[in-house]
């Protein structure tokens, strides 16, 4: 009989794991707003001393060219912000989730309506604010989500942050081969899936993303035209006071079976909200991610 074996991991991967559970373990004991202000001070230290602020400054003048330096300068410092409290709140996502006084979720009941009848849907959101709080209240409303996500590099932080989301959701599909296998069985039987559609990716159709083409996967378009079920656009905003609102806006629909013309327009479309999205808070957008090509 063969035996199972068991999965190795670099000295690397060991340590990354190990630093990050201690300062999960370690934030876990503080209240939840010292948690993210912890890390709001530590994003806006750190952060624009990285590599990525240059990246950050790039895109966001690229984007956004009709303010000015000193308003460039304020986004980013927000965006810094609002990453550190957004790492730091991994630490702290049950508290936030069981406190149901911080988030605020609007627009839920027609998603409430086809979990109760055991019909499919499609979520999609972008990185704003924390979206790691979108689950926790759908959830609580509505039914749990599959989470269509990029693992981490250290396949034990992925293991870590699985641990975080996992009291809230239906389950975790890495894309990929394997995760589009579980997407599609998950909507055959009437779950929910949310994606992050702001990353950039290498295949996929090139959209115009804030007037320059970009590279943007096509799942959520493809998807829900398969199985003919409705999209939702989900918006998340982190309020000054501590708090946070999740959106579940108007559903939309796709041609069922689509061409690659359908699929275009589709992905045009989400972009296009996402830009309003972003417009709309600047500064709570990850403008330090390298979306465009170049």
């Amino acid at each position: 009989m063969f035996q199972r074996m068991r999965p190795t991991y670099s000295l690397r991967h060991r340590f990354e794991a190990a630093l990050a559970r201690m300062a999960f373990a370690v934030f876990r004991l503080l209240p939840a707003r010292a948690a993210s202000a912890t890390g709001g001070w530590l994003g806006r230290t750190i952060g624009p001393l990285t590599r990525a602020h240059k990246t950050a400054r790039r895109n966001l003048a690229r984007a956004l060219p009709e303010f000015d330096e000193a308003a460039r300068a304020h986004i980013l410092r927000e965006a810094w912000d609002n990453f550190g409290r957004t790492m730091f709140e991994y630490a702290v996502l049950d508290k936030l989730a069981r406190d149901q006084s911080r988030i605020v979720i609007e627009g839920h009941e027609q998603l409430a309506l086809l979990a109760a009848e055991g019909r499919p849907a499609v979520l999609f959101c972008a990185h704003l604010g924390n979206w790691e709080i979108i689950p926790p209240p759908i959830a609580r409303f509505s039914k749990p989500l599959t989470i269509v996500y990029r693992p981490p590099n250290n396949p034990l932080v992925d293991r870590l942050i699985g641990e975080a989301r996992a009291p809230w959701t239906a389950g975790m599909a890495p894309k990929g081969a394997a995760g589009a296998r579980q997407m599609m069985k998950a909507l055959a039987t009437g779950e929910h899936l949310i994606l992050v559609v702001d990353q950039k990716i290498n295949t996929g159709m090139e959209i115009p993303f804030f007037g320059r083409g970009a590279f943007t996967g096509d799942a959520v378009a493809r998807f829900a035209m398969r199985y003919n079920c409705p999209v939702f656009p989900v918006r998340t905003e982190r309020l000054e006071d501590g708090r946070f609102k999740v959106t579940v806006e108007e559903p939309w629909t796709f041609p069922p079976d689509g061409n690659d013309d359908d699929v275009r327009a589709a992905l045009t479309r989400i972009n296009k909200r996402l830009e309003d999205w972003i417009r709309a808070r600047p500064g709570q957008w990850l403008w330090m991610h390298k979306r465009w090509p170049d």
